[in-house]
């Protein structure tokens, strides 16, 4: 019993002076993530940076371009954006290959150069008056561009724009578009935030499986570490006995402070480690046994377009004061229709005139495909949400439509999706995996509980101040590791 015990003290030291400086910049960065997130082109600023789409000079359909330049049909999406000015379709295959159309000229987009990314940048609403646009070259990858949705973008061009803020614009060479922006604020901050909270130096995240494991092994040790050091506070903790004049805990100085302040915060240290944990989903834990693509072609009812049957971009009148940025095509139940996309956040389904003759509605076409999205299993309700709830919910600058359609169903999974009333378009899927995420990655984590989301700065005085207390507890370890070093 002795061996073990002081096997355990000797564990819980080494771990201690592995993992302190790490407890503490983990909650010191997080609160840095509070308010600064890592960048990324939101859905609002990417509208914004759009130039407006000019339908005038459109000559050619979506079909008739297909038609003309013998490209294969196949596809899993078709838009209509601007590129360098100029109103362009792209056609994404379900191979994730991108091709892209000038809508003016019906001549391909063979991707953009150093001078066309320099004139995309000045064409953008990032530009400013104050902007003088610089070209800083070709990158495959930086620190704020490791995220592997930008992987078909690759290589990137970089172009800072010399305003005030500091912006730096990625372009990418596949589409000619703006894909990320950073400022100088955003940079700063995430060198103390994402960069040490995530360990996400871009040399160690480029690989992505080593990146992962070395998230996933840290998290444990940390967890051991945390356990190992419940026990021993336990062990150690005496309140009816007094050691040397001094109640509750046998130690002094750093010691006592070490010791009181784990058992007082080891609730949250141990959660907020196992929740950093589970934001990995490591071991296929929240992964679910079913498809959304599978279901959501069920509600589609149509796995590729049909491009001869697609509403015509000139179709859609101006139902907005904001400018035209995107037009994209879609099917509910296979009935083709197009929705218009506005720099202010504006959308509008718009159908076929032949299909309208039949007095066509968005609404009942949602309510009848709805039950094709799983069409083994019941479906129990579909009711209009106007309000966000715990599953339905958005934090900082992540886009989530209101009011949707939440339709729930009677699987093994108990599955809801959530589709956006004003487009038809499903924005996201719960499932029991999902809901298991929820609440042990994004509830233990991030406190997203709704009675303190719901009423900010109660959330933000909650959070600081366990964050605080955990690196308080974080201090003492590195105190007394320290002082064992030195010894």
């Amino acid at each position: 019993m002795k061996k073990l015990k002081r096997a355990l003290f000797v564990i819980h030291r080494w771990l201690g002076i592995v993992m302190c400086a790490f407890f503490f910049l983990w909650f010191a960065s997080g609160m840095v993530m509070m308010y600064v997130e890592y960048p990324e082109l939101t859905r609002d600023e990417r509208l914004k940076s759009l130039p407006p789409l000019d339908l005038g000079s459109i000559k050619h359909s979506p079909y008739s371009v297909v038609e003309s330049l013998n490209i294969p049909s196949v596809f899993s999406s078709v838009s209509l954006s601007s590129v360098q000015g100029r109103p362009a379709y792209h056609f994404g295959s379900p191979d994730s290959e991108t091709t892209i159309v000038f809508a003016d000229t019906a001549e391909k987009f063979l991707g953009a150069d150093g001078e066309g990314a320099l004139e995309e940048a000045v064409l953008s609403g990032f530009s400013s008056l104050d902007s003088v646009p610089n070209y800083d070259g070709l990158i495959q990858i930086d620190q704020w561009t490791v995220t592997s949705s930008l992987n078909k973008h690759r290589p990137l061009h970089k172009v800072s724009l010399g305003d005030q803020k500091g912006t730096s614009l990625y372009i990418s060479s596949l589409t000619g578009q703006v894909v990320r922006d950073t400022n100088r604020r955003e940079r700063f901050w995430n060198w103390l935030g994402s960069t040490i909270h995530w360990i996400y130096p871009y040399q160690l995240r480029k690989h992505n499986a080593l990146w992962r494991d070395v998230i996933v092994y840290l998290s444990i040790l940390g967890l051991f570490s945390v356990l190992t050091g419940t026990i021993i506070g336990l062990l150690r903790l005496r309140p009816f006995k007094k050691f040397k004049g001094i109640n509750v805990s046998p130690y002094s100085g750093w010691m006592w402070w070490h010791h009181i302040s784990g058992l007082l915060s080891v609730i949250f240290v141990s959660t907020f480690m196992f929740s950093g944990l589970m934001s990995m989903g490591p071991w296929g834990v929240f992964q679910s046994n079913s498809s959304a693509q599978e279901q959501i072609s069920n509600y589609t009812g149509q796995s590729i377009f049909r491009l001869a049957s697609m509403p015509d971009v000139l179709l859609s009148s101006q139902e907005s004061n904001s400018p035209l940025k995107e037009v994209t095509w879609h099917h509910i139940d296979s009935v083709p229709y197009l929705i218009t996309h506005y720099e202010n956040g504006d959308r509008n389904a718009v159908f076929n005139e032949t299909d309208n003759e039949g007095n066509l509605d968005l609404v009942d076409l949602i309510k009848k495909a709805a039950s094709e999205l799983l069409p083994d299993n019941r479906l129990l309700s579909i009711d209009l949400i106007d309000d966000f709830d715990d599953f339905y919910y958005t934090r900082h600058n992540s886009f989530r439509p209101l009011p949707i359609f939440r339709a729930r169903f009677d699987d093994s999974e108990s599955t809801w999706y959530h589709i956006d009333s004003r487009t038809g378009l499903p924005v996201s899927r719960v499932t029991d995996a999902s809901r298991r995420e929820r609440w042990l990655f994004n509830g233990l984590h991030s406190l997203d509980f709704q009675i303190l989301w719901t009423r900010r700065p109660l959330w933000d005085f909650v959070v600081v101040l366990l964050s605080l207390a955990g690196m308080g507890f974080s201090a003492t370890s590195i105190a007394v590791g320290l002082r064992y070093l030195r010894n």
